[in-house]
């Protein structure tokens, strides 16, 4: 099975076993999360944004497998 590398930022590194990981291939971005947090409840309480090659996701998405995930914490700008 394909699987996408993720990589988590800030305080979510620290609640997953590693910064960067390998994850099964899911459909959308929806299952994606679904899955991610199966695996790891303790995101379920967490509060972050999925990021799609370096392009903040808000709504489900297609994936293929040879994107770039990345799981990020709250930010603010100005």
């Amino acid at each position: 099975m394909e699987r996408f590398k993720i990589k988590a930022f800030g305080m979510l590194a620290e609640k997953l076993p590693s910064g960067e990981f390998e994850f099964p291939v899911y459909g959308d971005t929806r299952e994606l999360l679904d899955r991610l947090e199966q695996e790891f409840p303790q995101l379920k309480d967490a509060k972050y944004t999925l990021a799609v090659d370096k392009q903040v996701v808000h709504d489900k998405q297609a994936l293929n497998g040879n994107e770039e995930i990345a799981l990020l914490p709250p930010f603010s700008g100005g």
